[in-house]
């Protein structure tokens, strides 16, 4: 137990963690600790300490802004823009030119980046679709996931600064960015006007929703635990088209192992097709 205003006590950081597990399926260990007692420490000071703020949190919705505020202390994200660029090319040179050619002139491109952070792989695969002629004129839309409503808050935002850039050409700055107040850089209109979001886990999604051409979730399912980790593929296969790709990361591709899909070896990158 913690007191007023005490510590988190390790009894008490284990039901956290036990908690954001059965909702979301996320493994938080000791590494996270810290962030989530720093970041719910108001919290725990107004509801009597942190043991009776997991009392009133495990009645709570997931979708509710005080579930939320829990979430954002759990997750860490750490992302930027044109992360990966294997993966990068394999979708603009190979995926979304054959996927494309698929939908036809009355067709559609659709993207789903799952567990997307604070919006910058979303954002990217927009850029590179609008690099290849894709946007504007045709029927392509990237959806960014993720659990944490400040990640989804600061992804609608697209307001972004150095950290984030890092990895971007000075050409690229240019072309898909303007500048903002306080050296922030704001994603221009017509990337923004192709990127959609919605704050929702991964496991929130239902099989047999909404088909897309192209999943990407790269090393996200590598914080789920097993169970978890085997029920976010399932939903992956059910929500992709017929011959459509799941991108994974390298320390994700344990988990489609058993996966009903074909594994393709691209001259960028592997990828997982329907």
């Amino acid at each position: 137990m913690t007191t007023r205003g005490g510590a988190l006590s390790d009894r008490v950081y284990r039901l956290f963690a036990d908690l954001v597990r059965r909702r979301t399926g996320y493994v938080l260990t000791e590494a996270h600790r810290p962030r989530l007692e720093t970041r719910l420490s108001a919290d725990a000071r107004a509801a009597g300490s942190f043991y009776q703020l997991f009392g009133l949190l495990r009645n709570e919705p997931t979708s509710s802004p005080a579930f939320g505020r829990l979430l954002d202390a759990a997750v860490n994200s750490e992302t930027y823009f044109f992360r990966d660029p294997p993966a990068l090319r394999a979708f603009a040179e190979e995926i979304a030119p054959e996927r494309l050619l698929a939908a036809g002139t009355d067709g559609s491109l659709e993207v789903w980046s799952a567990g997307c952070a604070t919006g910058e792989e979303a954002y990217t695969l927009a850029m590179l679709l609008l690099e290849k002629g894709a946007l504007p004129g045709r029927r392509a839309r990237v959806l960014g996931t993720d659990l944490s409503p400040a990640n989804i808050r600061r992804a609608r935002a697209a307001l972004y600064g150095p950290h984030s850039l890092r990895a971007t050409s000075p050409e690229r700055v240019r072309a898909h960015f303007e500048p903002a107040d306080g050296g922030l850089a704001r994603v221009r209109s017509a990337v923004r006007s192709a990127v959609a979001f919605d704050q929702r886990g991964i496991l929130d999604d239902a099989a047999g929703g909404a088909a897309f051409d192209v999943i990407v979730c790269r090393n996200v399912l590598i914080y789920l635990d097993e169970e978890a980790r085997s029920r976010a593929v399932s939903v992956f296969c059910s929500r992709l088209k017929p011959g459509g790709y799941m991108l994974l990361g390298a320390s994700d591709a344990l988990a489609a192992a058993a996966a009903p899909l074909t594994l393709v070896r691209l001259a960028n990158d592997v990828a997982y097709r329907r």
